[in-house]
């Protein structure tokens, strides 16, 4: 949840801040009902977080502002 916030934080704070919206979804505590895609990627054993960007998954492991940005500016 810290790495969410920093990123929300970071974020907000750019140019990309009305070109988005995030929502935080615990992978092992909350129901996954409707993100069967991203339970697909989780069961694929990819390293947590997992950073999904327009349903896909961005990359995964720490969570990098700064390339979650750039990915923003593309869109």
């Amino acid at each position: 949840m810290e790495m969410y916030e920093e990123l929300n934080n970071f974020l907000q704070s750019t140019d990309a801040k009305d070109k988005y919206e995030m929502t935080f979804v615990d992978l092992l505590e909350d129901d996954l009902t409707g993100y069967d895609k991203e339970r697909e990627v989780l069961d694929k054993g990819y390293q947590l977080p997992i950073t999904f960007i327009e349903g896909k998954p961005a990359f995964s492991g720490k969570v990098d502002n700064n390339k979650t940005y750039q990915i923003l500016k593309t869109i």
